[in-house]
């Protein structure tokens, strides 16, 4: 059972952490993203990620074990019989997945910076 992903979008990227069964933080953390950018997935089901994002998530599902694919198949049938939400500008779209990854990567900047303040003040 394989599933071919053509694009990702974010009701894509969540039906595949419903398969792999992970919070947020989880699948995250499995992607090399910040939490935030799981939960914009969540809000914005039309939203595409960026090349890089797309790449990372065919790997993610490409190393799925059979029981994760069979879940995940599941959950694309059953977004598929959702009625279609109208459609999204691409510019918009690109634009909005621009932005997650400028606040992953700020989430990230300040992550090791607050590391970096503990390690002076210690």
């Amino acid at each position: 059972m394989s599933e071919v992903i053509t694009t990702w979008t974010g009701r894509t990227a969540c039906a595949l952490q419903a398969a792999l069964r992970m919070t947020n933080e989880g699948f995250a953390a499995r992607l090399g993203v910040a939490v935030r950018t799981v939960a914009g997935w969540h809000r914005n089901p039309e939203i595409v990620p960026r090349t890089e994002m797309q790449q990372i998530l065919d790997v993610t599902l490409e190393r799925a074990n059979d029981g994760v694919r069979g879940r995940f198949a599941a959950a694309l049938d059953r977004v598929e019989v959702q009625p279609s939400a109208p459609a999204v500008d691409p510019v918009v779209s690109q634009m909005a997945a621009d932005m997650a990854l400028m606040q992953a990567r700020i989430d990230t900047l300040q992550e090791q910076l607050g590391a970096l303040a503990l390690r002076i003040l210690t």
